[in-house]
């Protein structure tokens, strides 16, 4: 999408951080913002500083993980202009804990967030995107830990991995359309997340331990890149088309071994009398015309 002037550009967890950051770097192109976040206050202070700048934005409230509250976001939106950018980032963290003993409110909550939303977002904009006819793109946010799994928060990794694997279905889905995709996978960056996850998450507050890995968490995420270069870099991926973001490049060591690991345990097949997977044959079968993935050969 190489020309984002006059773009409508819709984006989730809008008032600050990585979402805020990316409505900046939009709006330095020329794009419309819709920015939407679950603090209204928030949301409506930073469309106004973006006004004051000399962009066009507008911001409403919306908690991505309550269906029922998109369609007032697609109302709200409509008299803005046709979205052509929809960046679904909102995110939370998963809180601490042990799996076997996680609190499944907070599990399904972190879920609804982090990869349930990203469905809401594109059962509500996705199908218009796809109708304008011009050059439309779906940015969505997952993380590094959906590709290399730190010791932290099974709830939050699994559904960051989720949340890849969304990108990566919709990869093949949009591959003969007007809708470019990319997935953003940042490292540790300097954003409010801990503390949005302690306000927001059901049930009691982390005592103990696990209040003490926030608070350490809190800490080394303040240190972690700024969101102003990681929005930079959402937008220029956006023009170029790209599908992987990659922010921190100091996680392809540790995603290197990972990959060499996996590609290793393909042996020998389990039954050496099978002819093997018509892979063909499983894309056609889905209507498809070819896998978007690179094949070396």
């Amino acid at each position: 999408m190489k020309d984002i002037n006059g773009a409508t550009a819709f984006i989730t967890g809008g008032a600050s951080g990585i979402g805020l950051a990316t409505a900046r770097a939009l709006a330095a192109k020329g794009a419309r913002l819709i920015l939407a976040d679950i603090d209204k206050a928030c949301v409506e202070a930073a469309a106004a500083d973006l006004r004051q700048g000399g962009a066009e934005a507008i911001g409403i409230e919306l908690n991505v993980a309550e269906e029922g509250q998109w369609a007032r976001a697609a109302e709200a939106a409509s008299g803005f202009g046709e979205v052509r950018i929809l960046f679904s980032n909102a995110g939370v963290g998963g809180g601490s804990g042990k799996f076997e003993t996680y609190d499944t409110d907070v599990w399904r909550w972190a879920y609804a967030v982090n990869a349930h939303a990203h469905l809401y977002a594109c059962r509500t904009f996705l199908g218009a995107m796809k109708a304008i006819g011009r050059p439309c793109h779906l940015a969505i946010t997952s993380s590094m830990v959906g590709i290399v799994p730190p010791p932290i928060s099974v709830a939050y990794i699994s559904s960051k991995f989720a949340t890849l694997g969304i990108a990566m279905g919709l990869r093949n889905e949009l591959a003969d359309t007007n809708v470019g995709i990319s997935v953003l996978c940042p490292g540790m960056s300097a954003t409010n997340i801990v503390a949005t996850t302690q306000k927001l998450r059901p049930g009691a507050g982390e005592q103990d331990a696990a209040a003490a890995t926030a608070g350490a968490m809190s800490k080394v995420l303040a240190a972690g890149m700024s969101p102003v270069k990681i929005g930079q870099r959402v937008v220029r991926a956006i023009e170029r088309e790209e599908f992987y973001i990659f922010t921190h490049p100091e996680w392809k060591r540790l995603a290197e071994p990972q990959i060499a690991e996996m590609l290793a345990a393909f042996g020998e097949s389990a039954d050496p009398d099978y002819a093997g997977d018509d892979i063909d044959s499983l894309v056609a079968a889905n209507g498809a015309k070819r896998m978007n993935v690179s094949v070396a050969g």
